[in-house]
């Protein structure tokens, strides 16, 4: 009978562990940017951080990170214009157009969530 209830316990374990947290989009970030002594970043770590302007207003969350294999620079892909009712537009900018801001934030200077919301949209298909 020990030896049930045990099992019983562990499968009731593995099912809470399993199972998404309310709250918690699947790969959202809830820490900070991990960086290396180097200075270089880790793509994953970046992946649902807020982009902030020069004047502390939100413009766009990191929504991934793009590398072209015809262009030396990445490009991440920022969410912007969060519309009621319809899905944000994303749009693609330069990494070297933000800055590190703290542990967990970036800055785009002279950005405005118009500005953003105005750039062509910027399409990730495939997995």
């Amino acid at each position: 009978m020990k030896k049930l209830s045990a099992i019983a316990a562990i499968g009731a374990l593995a099912v809470a562990l399993a199972a998404p947290v309310p709250g918690f989009a699947q790969g959202a970030n809830t820490g900070s940017i991990v960086m290396a002594p180097d200075h270089s970043m880790s793509a994953k770590s970046l992946i649902g951080i807020p982009v902030y302007n020069e004047h502390h207003e939100k413009i766009g969350t990191i929504e991934t990170v793009m590398l072209k294999p015809d262009a030396t620079e990445p490009v991440a892909v920022l969410s912007v214009g969060d519309y009621l009712g319809t899905a944000p537009k994303t749009v693609g900018v330069p990494m070297s157009h933000l800055q590190l801001q703290g542990s967990a934030a970036m800055m785009m200077p002279g950005a405005t969530k118009e500005m953003l919301e105005n750039l062509p949209g910027y399409s990730v298909t495939g997995g």
